[in-house]
């Protein structure tokens, strides 16, 4: 869970954060997520198996995993297209005898902002050659993509700005977001918020 924390944290100060003098930020405050900081997260967060994402890991001769995540983001979308490797066999005399395929998918989701976290909704199966496969890359889409691209707004401001501020506590009141879109690999936003300190 820290580990997750963290990533965000490092993602969020990376992003473009905008924060005009920021006693005073809030109608002029923007952010900015690139798609290669969104590819570097899911890398660190789900792709940790060698560089590998189980959908199943039965035995060594039944299994399907995703690997060489690249994030794109236009249309009001963002697109993860990866390659798909599955072997549905069995074991014999040591070796393994079936069918194994390679493909590459391409799944997106829809960029919301709700209560404090920004996140994807909508997120949908756009392109996989097997059919057989979408059943378990729904796991993927219910469970895994959604927790790994979803950031709480309101608690990544108060630590990059106390951060700043390591000698009092502040506190981030009343955020709402504005004119969130999705294009030309980032997805922008404008920020309104208050501050307190003590």
């Amino acid at each position: 869970m820290r580990k997750f924390f963290n990533t965000w944290m490092h993602l969020f100060a990376g992003a473009t954060v905008l924060l005009m003098a920021w006693p005073a930020a809030g109608a002029d405050s923007e952010i900015t997520i690139h798609n290669t900081a969104m590819q570097s997260m899911l890398k660190d967060q789900l792709f940790i198996d060698g560089g590998k994402y189980y959908l199943m890991r039965q035995s060594r001769c039944q299994f399907t995993y995703l690997e060489s995540p690249v994030v794109t983001i236009a249309s009001g979308r963002v697109s993860l297209k990866t390659r798909l490797t599955g072997w549905l066999g069995t074991e014999v005399t040591g070796g393994c005898t079936g069918a194994g395929d390679r493909f590459d998918v391409t799944v997106s989701g829809k960029p919301y902002f709700s209560g404090e976290n920004l996140g994807l909704t909508d997120i949908r199966v756009d392109d996989v050659s097997n059919e057989f496969y979408r059943i378990v890359l729904q796991q993927f889409l219910d469970r895994g993509l959604p927790k790994a691209l979803e950031i709480n707004l309101r608690q990544g401001l108060q630590s990059v700005i106390s951060g700043q501020q390591p000698s009092y506590q502040v506190s981030v009141h009343k955020l709402t977001v504005t004119n969130l879109t999705a294009e030309n690999n980032r997805i922008h936003a404008n920020l309104s918020f208050s501050l307190s300190a003590r």
